[in-house]
């Protein structure tokens, strides 16, 4: 049986969540201090925490440095419950490791939404943090993939913010994962069962289906604007229990942002047209191609909203800071296409990559990141023989020379060898910007045989 330990200083409050909790298969354990908190906590590790943020001694984020700093199923989720939050005081507690704040009077139905994601003692077991870091070690994380530093430093925030229910921001170049990253937060959290949905705000005029933004995101009443027939719930209660992934915030015009920010800090909205409040549960995720403090300054995010998402931030890597992990998406790509084609029975053989082509993969700059690669990957296999030589396999045969970043080498007739090669050389280096290393690798010869030519270089 999970076990909670409540601080609440008010008896009227310490009595009714005692019940609640003890419902819904809690064993309790009650303080009304944080001295009787901190007393408890050297006799029990309770599986949940919930406190007051005034008690008579102190504020209840006072209590978090006296929680275990490793409890059996990992973070120890801690509600904080608050007459009067703010804005400041929400990014206060999120920036402490709290799990998530309530408004009071507690919503009820709200508190018995956080309490079903908290999880029994035999839901996270040794057998599976073994196998997730064993994935990680081979290049795997939820949907994501790679194995680099940098990505590697992205799953340990993951690991850390996904069990909380702090709102997350994602930014990143085009083209980096963000969706699959917030996609990887939901499936990792304890909302997973629930839905993940998705507003793209690059097209959420054109996809609404002539309804108003407004509509959209908070649902509507019947009559509440011309053609609203029937009641239609937003994008805020599709989400209840789940992940709401909002998709390039920062196209959001004001208002929305507005009203999102509304909900999150009251955990209530309004329908359009409506006249009672309905209660929020969902967590939110959005994504920004801009740096989160730009966007708060040229006015493109909500500066209210932008400190609350910024409290819990994470920054995608471009795929050319990945070292090696361009050749793992690759490889896993070509295995996917590999494993659709024999299902359609179309394929007699699997394809298989040369080491030409992860040459290639390792000296592009990818400007276009994962997607552009996922494009050029997909467009060379389709083809290619049974063999993929070249990420130009697409584009011809090849003849004439390689071309990568937009470069191309050509060659008159009867030019000499060493001049060939030196041509060749100066356009490789100047395709991936004068790195050595990876002109030495697309070129198929080792660094130091590309020194020494580039020697004899100068000395001609």
């Amino acid at each position: 049986m999970p076990h909670a330990l409540i601080v609440e200083d008010d008896p009227n409050s310490l009595s009714g969540l005692s019940a609640i909790l003890a419902a819904d298969g809690f064993s309790v354990d009650t303080a009304i201090t944080l001295s009787e908190a901190r007393a408890a906590l050297t006799r029990f590790i309770p599986d949940v925490v919930l406190v007051d943020l005034n008690l008579p001694d102190g504020s209840g984020l006072d209590l978090l440095q006296h929680l275990p700093a490793q409890p059996p199923g990992g973070a120890l989720p801690v509600i904080v419950m608050t007459g009067n939050a703010t804005v400041e005081s929400a990014i206060e507690g999120l920036r402490h490791g709290i799990w998530d704040y309530l408004l009071k009077p507690v919503n009820i139905p709200r508190l018995r939404s956080l309490l079903a994601r908290i999880p029994r003692p035999y839901e996270l077991t040794e057998e599976v943090q073994t196998l997730r870091s064993k994935l990680r070690r081979m290049g795997r994380f939820g949907p994501m993939i790679g194995r680099s530093g940098a990505i590697q430093h992205i799953y340990d925030s993951i690991e850390h913010i996904a069990p909380t229910e702090a709102a997350v921001l994602i930014s990143g170049e085009t083209g980096t994962g963000k969706e699959i990253a917030a996609r990887t937060l939901h499936e990792m959290s304890r909302r997973r069962k629930g839905p993940f949905v998705v507003l793209d705000c690059r097209s959420a005029q054109a996809a609404s289906g002539g309804r108003p933004l407004e509509s959209l995101l908070l649902g509507h009443e019947r009559g509440a604007f011309g053609g609203a027939e029937q009641r239609e719930p937003g994008l805020f209660e599709q989400a209840s229990g789940g992940t709401l992934f909002i998709d390039e915030i920062t196209l959001l015009p004001r208002a929305q942002q507005e009203a999102l920010l509304n909900a999150l800090d009251s955990q209530t909205f309004m329908r359009v047209g409506g006249t009672n409040q309905v209660a929020t549960d969902f967590r939110l995720i959005a994504s920004t191609r801009k740096l989160p403090r730009s966007a708060v300054a040229d006015g493109s995010l909500h500066q209210d909203l932008g400190l609350r998402l910024e409290a819990a931030a994470l920054s995608l890597p471009p795929l050319r800071e990945r070292g090696d992990d361009p050749a793992l998406f690759a490889q896993a790509l070509v295995d996917e296409l590999n494993d659709e084609a024999n299902a359609r029975g179309v394929a007699d053989a699997t394809k298989l990559i040369a080491p030409s082509f992860i040459r290639e993969c390792l000296a592009y700059e990818w400007p276009g990141n994962v997607r552009e690669l996922q494009d050029r990957v997909r467009r060379a296999y389709h083809a290619s023989g049974d063999m993929l030589e070249t990420l130009r396999a697409a584009e011809g045969n090849g003849a004439g020379g390689r071309d990568l970043n937009g470069g191309r080498v050509q060659v008159t007739v009867g030019t000499p060898l060493a001049d060939v090669e030196e041509m060749l050389i100066r356009a490789t280096l100047d395709a991936v910007g004068g790195t050595r290393h990876r002109a030495a690798s697309l070129l198929g010869i080792s660094p130091k045989t590309l020194y020494n030519k580039l020697q004899r270089m100068r000395l001609n």
